[in-house]
């Protein structure tokens, strides 16, 4: 194992700003993911659902970086996607359950 070093001044600079930018990412994507559930359950999106949605969004967004408008938009698509399968998969499962 290699002894540890310190972080010059411009490392420290470079690590600092990632921090901010995953924030902002798990931002959108929880925010993708909670109309994401939304949308993929309808009227019928429960609070479970709807909660999960926006957890799943948020990890997505977590490893998604936002650096600009272009990637925050992305990131909300992708918080989107993730929230809609949630939901669906919520759905799927509880139609599963009254089958038996």
């Amino acid at each position: 194992m290699e002894p540890l070093q310190e972080l010059n001044k411009k490392e420290i600079e470079q690590v600092s700003g990632a921090l901010l930018a995953n924030a902002l990412g798990a931002i959108a994507g929880g925010v993708g993911g909670f109309y994401g559930s939304i949308i993929g359950g309808g009227r019928s999106a429960t609070f479970s659902s709807i909660a999960k949605g926006t957890f799943a969004g948020m990890v997505v967004g977590a490893i998604s970086p936002v650096r600009g408008i272009t990637s925050a938009v992305t990131t909300v698509g992708g918080g989107v996607i993730s929230g809609g399968v949630v939901s669906v998969l919520d759905d799927i499962e509880e139609i599963s359950e009254f089958s038996y």
